[in-house]
């Protein structure tokens, strides 16, 4: 009972913080419509570039990876509504890492996402291993 009750304070808890700002967006399609984009040029493999972002990056519980030839896809999805995504794509030299945000993200999150995931990624990028 214990547990039920602190399970259902913490998704109270979670689904208020995510309607208050009224951030993301709930459509994908608009998301990727709509979303800031930065690109980052790589030397290194689209795969490697991703697998470093994903051990590296401070994630939030409900971003997934999702793999397909050619391509990784991050994607931070939740409530409804899409936050970032990150496309790992194959180049013929390399690869080119693709940053889609929501253009009505606060300022908090921007932070968070500078510190806790761009830094590593563009680290990743960077790096030679």
């Amino acid at each position: 009972m214990k547990n039920l009750v602190l399970t259902l304070a913490l998704g109270l808890a979670a689904a208020g913080c995510a309607t208050q700002d009224r951030s993301g967006i709930r459509d994908p399609d608009d998301f990727r419509l709509m979303a800031e984009r930065t690109t980052i040029d790589s030397a290194r493999p689209h795969g490697d570039v991703a697998r470093c972002f994903e051990a590296r990056a401070a994630l939030l519980p409900m971003s997934s990876f999702t793999a397909e030839e050619g391509r990784t896809i991050y994607r931070l999805r939740g409530f409804g509504f899409t936050f970032e995504e990150i496309h790992f794509e194959e180049t013929p030299t390399g690869s080119r890492v693709t940053i889609l945000m929501a253009p009505n993200l606060n300022a908090k999150w921007r932070r968070d996402f500078a510190r806790d995931r761009a830094a590593p990624l563009e680290a990743c990028a960077a790096s030679n291993r």
